[in-house]
């Protein structure tokens, strides 16, 4: 059985599905963050896969380099996330959304 680019969309679409409702689901901060990390990598897989499938424009394995570069980006960005969920967490001593309050500082 061979992989076809309704395979790489089907996954891709799936990722991305379960990054959206980590999103709409989650009220804790980490949560949120590993789906966000989660949603940005739908993408990452879908042209992996497009690019090992087809070959795409790009050069023979310049499309999992351009991959790799954005994986390495997304977790950067997750690091980041991550120390500032780690910073709200030692300020208000919650990782749930609910008990950061408003943009004046105020806690509920």
């Amino acid at each position: 059985m061979s992989i076809g680019p309704g395979h790489v969309a089907l996954l891709s679409g799936v990722v991305f599905a379960i990054g959206g409702f980590g999103i709409l689901s989650r009220r804790d901060a980490f949560g949120l963050l590993v789906s966000v990390a989660i949603l940005l990598l739908a993408p990452v897989i879908a042209f992996a896969g497009f690019t090992a499938i087809d070959g795409g424009s790009l050069g023979p394995g310049q499309g999992e380099v351009v991959a790799l570069a954005a994986v390495v980006v997304c977790a950067a960005l997750t690091l980041v996330g991550a120390a500032l969920v780690a910073l709200l967490h030692r300020r208000h001593e919650s990782l749930d959304t609910d008990a950061y309050g408003d943009a004046e500082g105020e806690q509920r």
